[in-house]
């Protein structure tokens, strides 16, 4: 009877596991918006669409095959018991903008350029790619309109992307957080298109605070020490500096502990500012949590990425960028400065 019960109970979580797979494998994207009637105008090289700013996307083979020498450079200084993960992360012009409009711009493919450079990259570098999933999720609120990151929403599914490639339970979004919200916020598109009659509309940061522990550990760029708040409260911040509730924003090094997890497991993140928002989600996952900002790293450290993980034990290394870095010479070389030299 044990037995019987057993297989039953077997057969039970394999179907339930074989509908979920069947059902993602089913789903079709939301369906673009109609756009006529709706102003497009190009603002300082900014393309505003109604009330949201676009940045246009061009690829740059040269740029995006060293990054992607980057990437090797540093699997190949990484002991073999290292996991190594790098996630691309395409922008909102690739993901929400409808087609329509799009096409009538030149604007390079993102996800051939994502499957172009995970081309070029070593075998043993597990690539992670959100780009469908973002796109299966593109009429919810993932990028902002008038800032050129993703929301918070949009970082949980790049996390969500990671766990799936990393074989490990993503965290609960209802249970393992408590949402934070800060209103009034106006991005780099706002300040860039010189504050644009159409962009007036203020986003909203959603933001998820980690119930296990809401402490980090950051070292500024003064290489001074700052005890901070993984979401920081900055409801009476300006409001074009919101973005920074995520992690302190763009500091050089940071760590959070985990006390509840205790298996000893760690990462580090070598990250820019789109790795801010999908830092939080990892907490649940990890006793520790290092971050880099590449851009900013060697203004307190001459340690390169193989330094850093044999000091620390680490056993994930996460390279997450969005997909405009990787056409910019000088963030590549930044990067290959810390991780592949």
């Amino acid at each position: 009877m044990r037995r019987f019960a057993a297989a039953l109970l077997c057969m039970i979580l394999t179907l339930t596991a074989a509908s979920c797979d069947i059902k993602k494998a089913f789903r079709t994207e939301p369906t673009d918006p109609d756009m006529s009637g709706v102003p497009v105008n190009m603002v300082n090289d900014f393309l505003v669409v109604g009330d949201t700013a676009y940045e246009l996307y061009n690829f740059g083979k040269d740029t995006a095959d060293d990054y992607a020498a980057v990437i090797n450079t540093a699997a190949k200084k990484l002991p073999g018991d290292v996991n190594i993960y790098d996630i691309l992360v395409p922008t909102a012009v690739d993901v929400t903008l409808a087609k329509s409009v799009r096409d009538k711009y030149n604007t390079d493919d993102q996800k051939a350029a994502i499957e172009y450079i995970f081309g070029q990259i070593d075998s043993r570098v597990k690539k992670v790619s959100c780009y469908d999933e973002l796109r299966m999720h593109r009429d919810e609120y993932i990028f902002f309109k008038t800032d050129h990151h993703y929301t918070q929403r949009g970082a949980w599914y790049a996390y969500t992307c990671f766990c799936e490639a990393a074989g490990i339970k993503p965290a609960d979004i209802d249970d393992d957080f408590t949402v934070k919200t800060f209103q009034n916020y106006h991005g780099s598109f706002y300040s860039k298109t010189d504050k644009y009659k159409t962009l007036t509309t203020a986003d909203t940061i959603v933001a998820y605070v980690p119930n296990d522990t809401n402490d980090i550990m950051i070292t500024q760029k003064d290489k001074k020490k700052l005890d901070w708040d993984i979401i920081h409260d900055v409801s009476d911040w300006n409001g074009s500096s919101l973005y920074n509730c995520f992690i302190g924003g763009d500091q050089p090094w940071a760590v959070i502990t985990n006390d509840k997890v205790t298996d000893g497991s760690s990462c580090v993140v070598i990250k820019e500012s789109y790795g801010n928002p999908f830092v939080p989600f990892l907490v649940p996952n990890y006793n520790k949590i290092y971050v880099v900002d590449y851009r900013h790293y060697a203004s307190i450290s001459s340690s390169k990425l193989a330094d850093v993980v044999k000091k620390n034990n680490i056993r994930d290394v996460i390279f997450i960028n969005n997909m405009s870095m990787t056409r910019s010479p000088s963030l590549v070389r930044k990067l290959g400065k810390f991780a592949g030299k």
